[in-house]
């Protein structure tokens, strides 16, 4: 539901507004749209008029606010509900319909306290908390619009307008571990499993993200949004050509469908794909000629491709349209170096770089450009630059590939040599928690704990808040009887991912076992808000139910956390 000013919105309230009159009046009220009254006389039908003089009561005024309603006199509705109120005041249908009809005219602000009335006569009935909640919403009162998410919430769980609105909410505010709470157990419409999805993901647990959307690819499998959210978590889990795979096949399923085209075109030519990427470049470009993200996309594609002076044309309007996006002025560089335009070429690599370009590529350009111009000692410098970035960078490659390796190994079970490819990232690499982390792991398989500990150690003085290696550490502190060392790296690994069900299950059981049965109690339900399907916290939640020594206060026994 999106509450705009625009004449079909009107048209959507309307129809909410015939779902509460009586369907007689309403197949009435169908009939008249299709001849629109262009004047407001208020001139009721003489059944309705005699029906009302006779017995004016608040369902006379609301059949006969209904009728003019669905004739499009607005102005005739709400002066018929007004009068209905000052028979019957603490009517709260009539405040809602008059609320909803002053909606309809785009009389938005006019029509809260007619909402607001009606939502405090009838606290729960559903309709007036979800008009206010968008009204609000699109007032840009957003903890207002939030209250009244909560309280539609209140009535009906499921509701999937308030879930909508509420989750919108609090992704804004970068509640992730709110909206993954709110939506674990909701009904899954494409909206909220895309909001469930990018939540996750941006709590950087991709799995989680990626079962969501799975699932809801499974139920919708034309759906192009869930396609393009898909793709979003295959390319932060590297999986190129999978993305690339279903964005083809959504456009295959949605001939002409604009947002799954530009989708593709964009990771086709972000990942290099250009022979695919070739043909469907001038064909979003003809039909949106001036969006510069299609732009810089088409320029960049045909500075690849070696094609300098249409890229130049590309990448020039790209840069004119969002003068703010370093990329442009980096590909428009490269292509005014490539055409020996050295001067200009000079000042888009330098604006790009100002604008926060990063790529070792950049100061290469900027070299060559200097060099032409005959700013010799400038040249060298940037060479230098190019040369130090370059060999990080090909470290990072180096690094990034034996870690891919040594994961392959440890799916084979190859301990020994997913050990060595680790090490090996580990010195490439030596700032990445990530690869040390995976190195303490195999290190634990192989029983190595003093290899291990180092590497923790060495993990969390790079990320204090690596939530992996705080729970890896808490567990070498359990095995060791250091239930409170446990505990405290336990509750930090929570505190840096709120959503990772198994550290809270893990913090639930250790706590148990330390005879902290209030606080185990108090993790393990918050497990289950997070994922009341989780056999492991189900069973956690009843051991502590039916355990004695939880009654007692005695010491839990020792579980699998």
């Amino acid at each position: 539901m999106n509450l705009s000013r625009g004449e079909s919105t009107r048209w959507i309230l309307l129809a909410a507004l015939m779902g509460v009159i009586s369907s007689g009046y309403a197949q009435m009220g169908s009939a008249a749209k299709n001849s629109v009254s262009k004047e407001q006389s208020c001139i009721a039908p003489p059944a309705m008029a005699a029906k009302l003089r006779a017995h004016p009561s608040s369902e006379a005024y609301i059949a006969l606010g209904g009728w003019f309603a669905t004739r499009k006199e607005l102005n005739c509705a709400v002066d018929t509900f007004r009068t209905g109120l000052k028979a019957d005041p603490k009517s709260a249908q009539l405040h809602y319909l008059e609320g909803l009809a002053l909606v309809g005219q785009g009389h938005n602000a006019e029509a809260i306290p007619a909402l607001q009335e009606a939502s405090r006569l009838e606290p729960q009935v559903l309709k007036p908390h979800l008009l206010l909640a968008f009204l609000y919403d699109h007032g840009g009162k957003e903890p207002e619009a939030e209250v009244e998410w909560k309280k539609a919430l209140a009535i009906d769980p499921r509701e999937v307008d308030a879930l909508e609105g509420l989750s919108t909410a609090l992704l804004a505010r970068e509640d992730y571990v709110g909206v993954v709470q709110l939506l674990q157990s909701a009904p899954r419409t494409e909206k909220l499993s895309i909001a469930l999805a990018k939540a996750f993901g941006l709590l950087h647990l991709l799995d989680q993200a990626h079962d969501v959307l799975t699932a809801a690819l499974k139920e919708n499998p034309g759906s192009v949004p869930l396609a393009c959210a898909m793709s979003v978590v295959l390319v932060k889990q590297v999986r190129h050509q999978d993305a690339v795979n279903l964005l083809q096949d959504a456009v295959d399923k949605n001939p002409g469908n604009p947002e799954a085209e530009l989708q593709l075109f964009r990771l086709l030519v972000l990942t290099n794909h250009t022979v695919q990427a070739q043909p469907l470049g001038p064909k979003l470009l003809a039909k949106h000629p001036h969006d510069p993200e299609l732009l810089y996309l088409n320029g960049l594609l045909q500075r690849i491709l070696g094609d300098y002076p249409q890229a130049k044309v590309y990448l020039t309007e790209a840069v004119s349209l969002d003068p703010d996006f370093a990329n442009s002025r980096f590909n428009l560089g490269m292509a005014l170096v490539a055409l020996r335009e050295w001067r200009d070429g000079k000042e888009q690599l330098e604006k790009a770089i100002a604008l926060g370009a990063t790529e070792p590529q950049v100061h290469f350009e900027l070299f060559k450009a200097l060099r032409g111009l005959g700013e010799t000692e400038r040249a060298q410098t940037e060479m230098k630059l190019y040369q130090q970035r370059q060999k990080a960078d090909e470290a990072l490659l180096e690094a990034r590939m034996n870690a891919s390796q040594g994961d392959k190994d440890m799916e084979a079970a190859k301990l020994q040599d997913a050990i060595l490819h680790y090490k090996e990232a580990v010195q490439l690499a030596p700032d990445s928690a990530d690869y040390k982390f995976r190195l303490a792991i195999a290190l634990d398989k192989s029983g190595d704990a003093d290899g291990e500990r180092v590497q923790l150690d060495e993990a969390l003085k790079i990320d204090p808040q690596f939530p992996g290696a705080q729970r890896q550490l808490a567990l070498m502190l359990r095995g060791k009887g250091d239930g409170a060392g446990a505990i405290q790296h336990l509750r930090l690994a929570v505190q840096a991912s709120p959503a990772w069900t198994r550290a809270w299950i893990s913090l639930a059981a250790v706590l148990a076992e330390n005879s902290r049965f209030a606080e185990a109690r108090e993790a393990v339900a918050t497990a289950l808000r997070l994922d009341p399907a989780n056999a492991r916290a189900r069973e956690l939640s009843d051991e502590l139910d039916r355990d004695p020594a939880a009654q007692q206060g005695a010491p839990a026994q020792q579980s699998n956390p």
